[in-house]
């Protein structure tokens, strides 16, 4: 039987029920807004930080809500859901349906930061700084939560670490690597780990996986990878080497380094798996080319706002 893992995780940390339940995507998300709870405190104890400690907890909250949290999900519904969402403008309130847009996230997460310093007079481009060196390791956890869903988003290879993913099974023109021996269209349609459970219980239906599903890259680790742990590092890298940077640097290099090491996974993913226009164009090189702009645009406001103050006279 081929070496390649046959993906089995399960999307939910709870589940009691289809109305209760808790996936890794949610609890992901919490430990990341406690992160950022910790990281501002711990930056406001040592002065370093735009906001003083007792609006923390508040800014935390708030911009988790209507930066992460509704900015993704708008960006979901404008990218994913638009001609749904024109007929009935309800359908952004169905959070339970869930689906949620990494971009729209970030997008929320700028606006909420630019209207909280403008509502508080304080430096938003400071503000930034201090969140984008944490932002790659809510990035590092949300790319791993997401792999427990079990898409086949990667190209097909035979790298020692390339795994099997029962849910292609479910995707409309699915091409099986050979031709099966078993009837597996009442299985099309149940959830991979409910797929991988049942392999594991029967090694027949084990090896009839291992035979039909192709082995693909894991490409939403090697994002882990690269938009979380090397990301982080380069940002902790320049904020040591270069302490003196001015505000709006590090922001800078935080979206253009995401943008070009967003680029580096694309020759692994697999773009004919019948995904909409609007999902390649999320997870292509238009939205890493953006990325791009906008670190370029931080780093210009940074130069510019350096050039703009004046230099003291000498004694």
């Amino acid at each position: 039987m081929p070496s390649h893992l046959l993906h089995g995780l399960n999307p939910y940390l709870l589940h009691f029920s289809e109305s209760l339940s808790l996936r890794w995507t949610g609890a992901a998300s919490l430990v990341g807004f406690l992160l950022a709870f910790v990281w501002l405190r711990q930056r406001t104890g040592r002065g370093d930080s735009p906001l003083p400690p007792q609006e923390v907890t508040g800014f935390v909250v708030y911009a988790s809500l209507f930066g992460v949290m509704l900015g993704g999900r708008l960006g979901y519904v404008l990218l994913h859901q638009w001609d749904d969402f024109s007929r009935d403008g309800s359908i952004f309130f169905q959070f339970r349906q869930g689906g949620a847009s990494m971009p729209g996230a970030l997008l929320g997460v700028l606006a909420f930061t630019a209207y909280s310093a403008h509502q508080h007079r304080r430096s938003w481009l400071h503000l930034m700084d201090t969140l984008a060196v944490l932002a790659p390791l809510g990035f590092l956890l949300w790319h791993l939560a997401a792999f427990t869903a079990g898409e086949p988003l990667g190209h097909v290879s035979t790298a020692p670490w390339a795994m099997r993913f029962p849910a292609e099974l479910s995707i409309d023109g699915f091409q099986p690597a050979d031709v099966p021996a078993l009837d597996l269209s009442p299985l099309a349609q149940a959830p991979g780990h409910e797929l991988a459970r049942l392999a594991n219980e029967s090694p027949a239906l084990l090896e009839e996986l291992h035979r039909v599903l192709p082995a693909r890259h894991p490409v939403l680790l090697y994002q882990a990878v690269l938009e979380g742990l090397v990301l982080a590092g380069l940002l902790f890298a320049l904020r040591k080497r270069w302490p003196g940077l001015p505000r709006g640097m590090m922001s800078g290099c935080f979206f253009l380094l995401y943008g070009v090491l967003a680029c580096a996974t694309l020759p692994f993913r697999e773009p004919a798996l019948n995904l909409p226009v609007s999902y390649q164009f999320e997870t292509g090189v238009p939205m890493a080319a953006l990325m791009m702009m906008v670190g370029a645009a931080f780093m210009t406001a940074a130069l510019t706002q350096r050039r703009a103050v004046p230099s003291l006279p000498s004694p």
